[in-house]
């Protein structure tokens, strides 16, 4: 099974929302439109696999998971060997891994301004070191 990569955003909306989101002023070019009150919007940021699922409980649990299932993303900031670290665990809490390091650093600086970035499961490839696939996205509404 291949990974099904989200659609590709336009620089505008990301800058928009990336911008919106962690409270800078956003050019009147680049705005969006406001979402319907009550409306929770999400923006697909990232598809990547989980790092580190060797080393975690992601062989207990491998079979329970599902492609929509929602993950949890954790900051570990003391994390000895990387300051920008973020943990993936399931819901039940077992911890599959990390957000890889080198797409990390926006999303840790996300959730450091207290913004909401979220997971969840696209895609199992097992046998494969980047045998779970997910989705991170950002809450903006």
């Amino acid at each position: 099974m291949v990974a099904q990569m989200p659609p590709a955003l336009s620089r505008r909306s990301l800058l928009a929302a990336l911008s919106g989101a962690l409270g800078l002023a956003v050019p009147a070019a680049v705005a969006r439109e406001p979402s319907p009150a009550g409306r929770d919007e999400r923006l697909e940021l990232q598809a990547t696999f989980v790092a580190g699922t060797a080393y975690y409980e992601a062989d207990r649990v491998r079979g329970d998971l599902r492609p929509g299932d929602a993950l949890v993303l954790r900051r570990e900031p003391d994390n000895p060997h990387d300051a920008l670290a973020i943990e993936v665990l399931t819901a039940a809490g077992a911890k599959l891994g990390y957000v890889p390091r080198a797409y990390n650093e926006p999303f840790a600086r996300l959730m450091d301004a207290g913004k909401v970035v979220e997971a969840e499961v696209i895609d199992l490839n097992p046998g494969r070191f980047d045998d779970i696939w997910m989705v991170l996205t950002l809450r903006v509404a």
